[in-house]
């Protein structure tokens, strides 16, 4: 008896293991296909002289269907069960690639790259939430850290294929089918999930915000960080006189702090208290965000600045992850992913334009001050107490 229920266990842990691993492949190689495309289109438009408007409203539009598309996830996780809605969005993603190889207009890659943020909420809401249901608390932290880590390298692999390819032929177009395809493959491994469901959800996706508005502002200001100095910084550089080179080189090195400390921090957020790690995460974050515009004259501080800033930073969202597996369950935790998705696509909507607007009011120090003042906000917030036992309370 015992040895049947071992050997139960044992399937069961590799069942997870393999639904975790298909999921992360998934959503990685789904990574390395807006990384390609998001430079590629926005190349291709400044070729043909199309203004700096268009071009930045076209790079608006993902973040846009995210938003949109996130408000739907909740009610189609009690219709369709997630292996299927995944394959639907790799399915759709391959059409929407169709399209934008074969059409020139403009007009329609607005709308092809407005629905492919939908479908991109599809894909990462659902994995996220079936990830962190599946995932043993015990684990969480440790899962959570590599799901952003492989995440985050895979979108910075987009930049380095572009720049192996090329933008002048449809080679790139047919390279991202065949990787939405790959990424569509591990889904096969896993097995048909359905989130398991309770009491319906006492909250909807805005009123999230209410019930745990920690959470729903780490969201925001990641992204508004992450989307503002990935589009900026380097521009940043380049006006302080900084060279190319080095301006590009502040961009490497903070991506890279992105990737590889987030598995780092969710192990230490497994054994020990998440609550602790998620305001050092915060402290550390302003700490750089205050220290880096001051050591820019001296490289490896600068570089390494950036890279523990940017990591730790990113480690809020890994952190944040942990407590939403913690906190919701069932309809309540696809309702708080699928919030994750809004407040997410809102501060990457938010971010780039605000600190370019920034960064014309004081050029070209607005950017680091801007930057400064959403990391000073969120540690306070991160401070008080009252936050984490409320949200703890509502999620019962």
């Amino acid at each position: 008896m015992i040895n049947k229920t071992s050997e139960s266990e044992s399937i069961s842990i590799k069942s997870r293991a393999k639904s975790i691993v298909a999921l992360v492949s998934c959503v990685s190689i789904y990574g390395i296909t807006i990384s390609l495309f998001t430079p590629l289109l926005s190349i291709i438009l400044e070729s043909r002289g199309i203004n700096t408007t268009i071009i930045g409203g076209l790079a608006m539009m993902a973040p846009i269907g995210i938003m949109i598309g996130s408000f739907t996830i909740p009610n189609l996780l009690k219709i369709f069960n997630a292996k299927k809605l995944l394959i639907f969005g790799v399915s759709s993603e391959v059409i929407l690639i169709f399209f934008l190889m074969n059409t020139q207009s403009v007009y329609i890659w607005f709308v092809v790259r407005l629905l492919g943020g939908i479908v991109g909420s599809i894909i990462f809401v659902v994995s996220e939430t079936w990830i962190i249901d599946i995932t043993p608390r015990l684990h969480h932290g440790k899962v959570m850290g590599f799901y952003n880590t492989t995440l985050a390298l895979s979108l910075s692999l987009g930049p380095l294929i572009l720049s192996i390819t090329g933008t002048e032929d449809l080679f790139p177009f047919l390279l991202g089918i065949v990787l939405m395809i790959l990424a569509g493959l591990p889904l096969i491994l896993t097995k048909n999930y359905v989130l398991t469901y309770g009491d319906n959800s006492s909250f909807g996706v805005i009123s999230f915000a209410f019930i745990a508005p920690l959470l729903a502002l780490a969201c925001f200001v990641v992204a508004f960080k992450e989307l503002a100095s990935s589009s900026l910084l380097p521009i940043y550089g380049l006006r302080i006189g900084l060279s190319e080179n080095s301006s590009t080189l502040m961009l490497f090195f903070g991506a890279a702090g992105g990737a590889l400390l987030q598995f780092p921090i969710g192990w230490v957020a497994d054994h020990f208290n998440p609550r602790k790690v998620f305001i050092f995460c915060a402290f550390v974050g302003l700490v750089c965000a205050t220290v880096w515009p001051f050591v820019t004259t001296v490289p490896f501080i600068l570089w390494t600045t950036l890279f523990v800033w940017w990591g730790f930073f990113a480690g809020i969202y890994t952190v944040s992850m942990i407590f939403a597996g913690k906190w919701f369950k069932g309809k309540k935790l696809s309702t708080a992913m699928a919030s994750f998705g809004v407040f997410w696509g809102l501060g990457a909507f938010l971010g780039p334009s605000v600190g370019g607007v920034s960064m014309d009011l004081w050029d070209p120090h607005g950017l680091p001050l801007i930057l400064f003042i959403i990391s000073l906000i969120f540690f306070i917030f991160s401070l008080f107490q009252s936050f984490y036992i409320h949200a703890q309370k509502n999620s019962l």
